[in-house]
């Protein structure tokens, strides 16, 4: 007997997972994805491309080892980078990046990251050790932080202090200028803390939540530092647990998200540890453990996703982003464009990160259609299926036609993929659409409604197997891509068994 069935697709929010076999996915769930954002409306997009930010290559192409933005009060603001042995400043981001370096000393290598933070009209590089902490002001040239800070691996202002912690001689200390000055560390009101001391382990950095309490990170402890009034006392939170990277500890509206040495992704608010789905385990056990300490995280607020740049395989630098959808709670990953090292948020919002080229980037441009970066014109956006089987095996599935549901400013060209019982992509469509019709009066399966941008494309399917898989895939040049969803009407031919 023969059954008509319609099926439909409407929700991909269920994002990446590599762990679980493919015959066992939800539906929502992708086997294989990249380049893709997922939206509210239970839909994908190709995500937006980059854009280089200043035109000449700094230091003679070395790479990006710091970055910082800072607003003067007088409302100036510029672009500040580190890169080889130099330090460049850009008013008002302009692109254009004057040399400020002076007699300041800068240790060049793409692994020796500095942290950036602003107090009192001062923007403060710290990180370089052996180098020690930096300063501008607004004008001239850099020069050394006064008061003989630290030479600390990281640094934050908090309650109007500048905070530097893991020194060579004391790797577990965090030290505190006094109130309202970041060049004094030996008055009143300065002082210094030892963060579980002789435990054989670093503290790896910090993060600020609430009004006066700090998290601060060992690679296998956490613990709470309250900065209300000095001197600061200091709790254990946790054990077992840690951060494994200075830049690997995002905090969102006080939620502190961190990489583990494992590594997979934790988070805290201060009072329990918060797990994550295991769905890309293998993603994660498959990154280069040797870098792990140079993870870099950052929080894009109007995708609500976090960013963790991680470099895979035997790479010695950033080739991929794994991205946490805060919205859906899922998976996504960026494996073109984002072989970054350091990144910055600046007022509006805007993501910029550091290559290991000399060249700042402009990071989710909606005016680029590819990432500069690479030099690539187009991004290979792809959404995978899993094996579905619609309700069990013991039937074998007939689709007749597929109509896919989808949107686009001007023309729109991507590929259609499907295929049975484990041959993926047996059949390849390639569908193009062009810009102009509407309903009633375009061909039937190649319209837009009521002239604006969404279309749908009516296809006639072949093929037969007990499992199916299907492909969207946009890799064309120049053209925003939204894909809504796709309805098959499916035969079920049931087989009886006596």
């Amino acid at each position: 007997m023969t059954r008509n069935t319609i099926v439909k697709f409407f929700d991909f929010s269920g994002g990446l997972n590599t762990k679980s076999p493919p015959m066992v996915l939800k539906d929502n769930e992708a086997s294989d994805l990249q380049n893709i954002n997922l939206l509210p409306t239970g839909g994908f997009e190709r995500r937006n491309g980059n854009s280089a930010f200043n035109s000449l290559a700094m230091d003679s192409g070395s790479a990006i080892h710091g970055l910082g933005y800072y607003k003067l009060s007088s409302s100036a603001y510029y672009m500040m980078a580190i890169a080889g042995t130099k330090v460049f400043k850009s008013d008002n981001l302009d692109g254009a990046m004057d040399d400020i370096t002076g007699t300041v000393t800068v240790t060049t290598g793409k692994d020796n990251i500095w942290t950036n933070a602003q107090m009192n009209n001062l923007s403060i590089f710290v990180g370089g050790a052996p180098d020690a902490p930096i300063k501008w002001n607004g004008s001239g040239n850099m020069s050394v932080l006064g008061g003989s800070p630290p030479s600390g691996e990281f640094c934050l202002m908090a309650n109007n202090r500048l905070f530097i912690g893991n020194t060579a001689a004391n790797p577990s200390r965090i030290y505190w200028s006094i109130l309202g000055n970041p060049e004094d560390w030996s008055g009143a009101g300065s002082g210094s803390q030892d963060v579980k001391l002789n435990d054989g382990d670093s503290l790896v950095g910090a993060s600020v939540i609430g009004l006066d309490t700090m998290i601060l990170f060992k690679q296998n402890s956490i613990h709470l530092l309250n900065i209300n009034s000095s001197p600061f006392p200091l709790y254990p939170l946790f054990h077992d647990v840690g951060a494994v990277s200075k830049r690997g500890i995002v905090n969102v509206d006080g939620i502190v998200y961190f990489i583990t040495p494992e590594p997979r992704m934790k988070a805290t608010d201060g009072t329990k540890i918060i797990s994550f789905p295991d769905s890309i385990d293998n993603v994660w056990d498959g990154i280069n453990k040797n870098r792990l300490q140079y993870v870099n995280g950052v929080y894009n607020r109007r995708l609500r996703q976090i960013w963790w740049f991680v470099s895979d395989g035997s790479s010695t630098q950033h080739d991929l982003c794994i991205i946490w959808d805060l919205e859906r709670k899922c998976w996504l990953r960026n494996t073109e464009g984002y072989s970054m090292n350091v990144a910055v948020v600046v007022d509006n919002r805007t993501h910029y990160c550091g290559g290991y080229d000399g060249k700042i980037y402009k990071m989710d441009d909606s005016a680029a259609a590819g990432d500069a970066s690479e030099s690539l014109t187009t991004i290979n956006s792809y959404w995978r299926s899993g094996w579905l089987n619609f309700t069990n095996s013991t039937e074998s599935k007939t689709p007749n036609y597929s109509t896919l549901v989808f949107a686009g400013l001007g023309d729109v060209d991507f590929t259609y993929g499907y295929g049975f019982d484990f041959n993926k992509d047996q059949n390849l469509e390639y569908i193009s659409t062009v810009t102009g019709g509407a309903w009633g009066i375009d061909a039937w399966g190649n319209f837009a409604w009521s002239g604006d941008s969404n279309s749908s494309k009516l296809l006639q399917m072949k093929g037969n197997g007990n499992f199916f898989q299907f492909l969207v895939q946009h890799n064309t040049s120049n053209q925003k891509f939204t894909f809504n969803g796709i309805e098959f009407g499916v035969n079920k031919n049931e087989v009886k068994y006596v």
